[in-house]
């Protein structure tokens, strides 16, 4: 009976994290059959299939973003995988995150659970697919790493360089990461004198990182003055600045938690954030400052550079929990602290959970965009030769990626919409008629047309025509500008 007792209790303890990955896998994979792709998955998606790697490159600076993404969706994208499939790459690096979280975090198997199945692991990151998919997994072999960076610091230096080139946001981590093992090094060396030479693996290291950071300047360089979308705007005023990083700290907090943080909880939450942070401090200084920096500089980035929204402000959770991890394996011995601190992380995602849960549950009752259902109608009711005009190409921008085998003709750009190029050319306005006219240059034997509409549109006064238009089907998507119509035209006889 004993003997029994001990092979359940071997089976389980071997077993239990292979089951809560096949959960963490099937439930994203039941939210990504029911989620529809938008415009910004749809963007990364189309610049992997219509451009060579070197345009991609040169692509990046209306993008803002690094090139890791790109190049992991370059070779699906190229080889005809369906647009659809995107959800899943997502899924996968996911999937590696949360198995190294299962096998290797320092946390109680609940305190993993609640992770893993909180929204900072569902839905979010692999189901709106997104490069920040692959932060998780870094994060997570990163602080697998640590413990062991002197005796692995090429693999920690890569690790370092692949973070750099997920997305802006992970520049300062990296950074922090990167100086605080440089200076780590500096002070080893002069205390132990070893050869008078620093250790040449860990410069190695440091050398991968900090290629990946002079890299990622060249690839982003010109960005602010190239992308319409960046708008940097300082006050003169501290006051003003101050004010403006109050409310974008606040914003941030609501997209983390989505409970609904007003002046009187901001102000609660704000002294229990300072709080905590000097008891971070405290515990351990050198990591809880490289996470307090990289916080700010994610708060200056919400304030004066992207507006926070839940996948933005869930990496303030997830370098939460890369830090814990770090000095949780490094203060075993400190038991109060270590389980303050996992209550802590048991608490956010929990409130985290549901406050989130509404917004995950509607995406599986309502499109989140018009995009997959358009395209599905689009094939099977639109003829192929009759052409499929746009006048907007954000609301379209995803049907187009779900629908490869058509084009869909923008008359702004005169061109097919593919993937939207960040400057002023494609925000500009024609008339109905000047539209007309392009038409009929582009498609001088048109008869008819198909004219697909989103919910703020570059051609005006389009809507004075709806008389002779035959609208054929309305598609609501909550996301902003993913809902579109679709009308039919018969183009006017040239007199």
């Amino acid at each position: 009976m004993q003997l029994n007792r001990e092979k359940i209790q071997k089976t389980v303890t071997v077993s239990w994290p292979f089951l809560i990955l096949a959960l963490y896998i099937l439930l994203n994979s039941i939210l990504i059959l029911h989620h529809e792709n938008w415009r910004d998955e749809a963007q990364a998606w189309q610049i992997a299939k219509q451009l060579s790697l070197p345009d991609i490159f040169r692509q990046l600076k209306y993008e803002g973003h690094p090139c890791l993404w790109y190049l992991i969706l370059f070779p699906f994208a190229k080889l005809g995988f369906p647009f659809g499939c995107i959800g899943f790459i997502s899924l996968f690096f996911m999937a590696i995150a949360v198995w190294l979280i299962l096998k290797k975090a320092p946390f109680c198997i609940l305190v993993k659970v609640l992770l893993v199945f909180s929204p900072f692991f569902v839905y979010y990151y692999p189901v709106i697919s997104r490069s920040y998919c692959l932060i998780p997994p870094l994060l997570a072999w990163l602080a697998a790493l640590y413990p062991r960076r002197k005796e692995k610091p090429l693999w920690y230096g890569a690790a370092l360089a692949l973070l750099t080139q997920t997305h802006i946001f992970m520049i300062g981590l990296s950074f922090l990461l990167s100086f605080s093992w440089f200076m780590e090094t500096v002070f080893v060396w002069r205390k132990e004198k070893t050869g008078h030479k620093l250790p040449v693996q860990n410069i190695q290291g440091l050398g991968i990182s900090l290629a990946s950071g002079l890299f990622l300047i060249w690839e982003l360089l010109g960005s602010a003055t190239t992308n319409a979308s960046v708008d940097v705007h300082i006050s003169s005023s501290l006051s003003s600045n101050l004010h403006r990083i109050n409310v974008a700290s606040q914003w941030g907090m609501d997209e983390l938690l989505k409970m609904g943080v007003d002046d009187p909880t901001w102000k609660i939450l704000r002294l229990l954030l300072v709080a905590g942070a000097v008891v971070l401090l405290f515990y351990s200084w050198k990591e809880a400052s490289i996470y307090i920096g990289t916080s700010v500089m994610q708060v200056l980035m919400f304030a004066y550079i992207y507006l926070a929204s839940p996948q933005k402000a869930m990496l303030l959770a997830h370098g939460l929990v890369f830090v814990l991890w770090i000095i949780m394996e490094e203060k075993k011995e400190v038991r109060m602290w270590k389980w303050f601190w996992q209550l802590a992380l048991a608490v956010l995602a929990l409130m985290a959970t549901n406050g989130h849960k509404p917004l995950i549950l509607n995406d599986m009752d309502q499109a989140y965009s018009s995009s997959k259902e358009m395209a599905a109608y689009i094939r099977e009711h639109v003829p192929e030769d009759v052409p499929l005009i746009a006048a907007s190409d954000i609301a379209v921008e995803a049907a187009a990626a779900y629908l490869p085998e058509r084009v869909i003709w923008y008359p702004i750009t005169e061109n097919a919409v593919t993937f939207l190029v960040w400057d002023g050319v494609r925000t500009g306005s024609i008339t109905y008629e000047e539209m007309l006219e392009r038409v009929k240059k582009q498609y001088p034997d048109a008869k008819e047309i198909y004219f697909l509409c989103g919910e703020e549109n570059n051609v005006s006064g389009w809507e004075e025509q709806l008389p002779q238009m035959q609208e054929l089907v309305r598609m609501e998507g909550n996301a902003s500008n993913e809902s579109a119509v679709l009308y039919y035209i018969q183009m006017p006889v040239s007199k």
